[in-house]
Parts: C-alpha cells; structure tokens; sequence
C-alpha cells in the first residue's frame, strides 16, 4: 500500500510542531501543555494558510505554503492557547 503524503503538507506540519515545541520549551510545563501547544499551532497555521489563499495574499511561498502568513497566525494561536490557560 503506497500512501503519497503532499510535499506542503510535510512541511506545514513539521513547521507548526516545530513551532508548537518551541513554545513549549520557552512557557510549556506539563505533557498536556505540549499536547494542547501542537494542536494550536497546527491550527493556527492551518487557518493562516487558508485565510490568506482565500485572501489572495502572499508574502513568502515555498511551494504552495504561505510560510509568514501561516506562522504568524499560528503564533498568535499559541499565545491564545497560553492565555486561556486551558
């Protein structure tokens, strides 16, 4: 069985856990906050890529990931998780 994964799909991913685990090194404290820190950036930069595509808007692309739009968004997401103290 060949499973075929899209190369921005890869990327946008490992970027928003990279981005969710470093949040959690800086401000995480538990394994729930790691769980709680990937799931918001991974949305966040879901609904970054989105909103901008929709939008029309790009500052940087690599391939079909809008990286600055995408992590700005995600970012901000991760400080809301932080905030809300879920």
């Amino acid at each position: 069985m060949h499973l075929l994964l899209s190369p921005s799909l890869v990327f946008s991913v490992l970027l928003a856990s990279l981005y969710g685990a470093v949040f959690h090194f800086i401000w995480g404290r538990t394994w729930r906050d790691l769980g709680l820190y990937w799931v918001a950036a991974v949305v966040g930069f879901a609904l970054g890529q989105v909103l901008f595509d929709l939008l029309g808007l790009s500052l940087y692309v690599i391939g079909q990931v809008r990286v600055v739009e995408a992590t700005v968004v995600s970012w901000c997401c991760l400080f809301f998780a932080k905030w809300l103290n879920v």
